[in-house]
C-alpha cells in the first residue's frame, strides 16, 4: 500500500472542516507542491459524495458535510452528478443471464460501467471531475489567500473601533473638565453684567452608537477561529457584513440567525449583495451572551430556496 504524506483521517477532517486554520494551510500547501497528495483529496472527497448520497456516511459527520462541505458550489455540483449517476445505475435493467440466483449489486453495477458507451461516459466523468477538483483545490488556495486578507482587514477596523472609542472618552474627560473650570473662584469677586436672554437652541440627538463585525465564509462551527462581537452597554446597533463566496450567483439572498439552542432570533428575504458581502442590521438588544449561528440562502429567479452557507460567531457583552 502507498502512503501518502497526509493520512486519510487528517484529509477526511480536512474535507469536513474539522482542522485548525494552520492545518489547513499545511495541507494546502502540500497538495499543492505534491501531485499525490492532490489525488488522495479528490479521491477521498469523491468517497465521501459517493458514502453520503449511499446513506453509508456515519452520522456524526453527516452534520459537518451539511454545512461545511456542501458550503461550495462546486462540491454541491459534484453531489447532484453523484446522485444523478446512481439514480441512472438503480433505473438500468440488468443484463441478461442464465437462470441463477438474483445477481448481487456489486454485479450489476460492474456490468453496467463494462457497456461501451457507458465505459467511455465514466471515463469522461471522471477525468471531468479530476480537473474540476483540481481547479478546487487551487481556488481553495487563492481563497485562503483572499481571507486572510480580509481577515487583516478585519483587525485593522477593529483596532481604528478602539482608537475611536478611546478619543470619545478622551473628548468626554475634556469637557467634564471645562464644565467644571466653568465656575468663579472664592476669591474673586464677579463684575456685574448685565444677561440677555439668548434663544434657546435645538438639542441635537445623539447619533447611536454602531459596532460592525464581518464574517467570512468556511469557518467551523467548532474552530477556534470563531469571530467574536464585543457589545457595550452604549451600543445600540449592530451591523453584520455577510461574505459570499466568489462562486455563487445568486442575485438575492436570504438570511436567519438563531442561537446555539435554535431559537431564532433574526430572520430577512430579498437581501440584495453590495459587491461580495451582505449587509445586515438589528438591534444591539436583540443579542445575548453567547454563540450565534447565521444561515445564508440563496433566491433562485423561480423562486427556490438553497443553502449557501453557515456562520458562527460569538457575543461578549460588557
Amino acid at each position: 500500500m502507498v502512503e501518502y504524506p497526509v493520512s486519510e483521517e487528517k484529509i477526511v477532517r480536512y474535507l469536513l472542516g474539522e482542522l485548525s486554520e494552520d492545518e489547513q494551510v499545511e495541507i494546502e500547501g502540500r497538495a499543492f507542491e505534491d501531485q499525490r497528495v492532490l489525488q488522495e483529496i479528490l479521491t477521498i472527497e469523491q468517497e465521501l459524495i459517493d458514502d453520503y448520497v449511499s446513506g453509508d456516511i456515519p452520522e456524526e459527520k453527516r452534520r459537518a458535510f451539511q454545512t461545511h462541505f456542501l458550503a461550495s458550489a462546486e462540491r454541491r455540483k459534484k453531489v447532484a452528478f453523484a446522485k444523478a449517476l446512481a439514480t441512472v445505475v438503480n433505473e438500468s435493467p440488468a443484463p441478461a443471464v442464465e437462470v441463477s440466483p438474483s445477481p448481487s449489486w456489486r454485479t450489476k453495477l460492474a456490468a453496467f460501467f463494462t457497456r461501451p458507451m457507458i465505459a467511455y461516459s465514466f471515463a469522461a466523468a471522471s477525468f471531468l471531475l479530476f480537473v474540476v477538483g483540481s481547479l478546487l483545490v487551487v481556488d481553495r488556495i487563492r481563497l485562503g489567500s483572499e481571507l486572510a486578507q480580509l481577515r487583516n482587514v478585519q483587525e485593522s477596523q477593529i483596532a481604528q473601533n478602539r482608537q475611536l472609542e478611546k478619543d470619545l472618552a478622551d473628548e468626554r474627560l475634556r469637557n467634564q473638565e471645562l464644565m467644571a473650570n466653568r465656575g468663579t473662584s472664592p476669591q474673586e469677586t464677579p463684575t456685574p453684567e448685565i444677561r440677555r436672554e439668548s434663544p434657546q437652541q435645538p438639542t441635537t440627538p445623539s447619533s447611536p452608537v454602531v459596532v460592525a463585525l464581518s464574517l467570512l465564509p468556511g469557518i467551523s462551527r467548532s474552530g477556534s477561529s470563531v469571530p467574536q462581537l464585543s457589545i457595550t452597554k452604549d451600543v445600540s446597533l449592530v451591523r453584520l457584513q455577510v461574505g459570499i463566496d466568489p462562486q455563487e450567483t445568486y442575485k438575492r439572498y436570504r438570511v436567519e440567525l438563531r442561537t446555539e439552542k435554535g431559537q431564532q432570533v433574526l430572520t430577512q428575504g430579498n437581501l440584495t449583495p453590495r459587491g461580495r458581502s451582505i449587509p445586515i442590521s438589528l438591534k444591539a438588544d436583540a443579542l445575548t451572551k453567547g454563540r450565534y449561528e447565521l444561515t445564508v440562502k440563496g433566491i433562485t429567479d423561480s423562486g427556490t430556496i438553497e443553502d449557501v452557507g453557515f456562520y458562527y460567531f460569538d457575543v461578549v457583552k460588557k
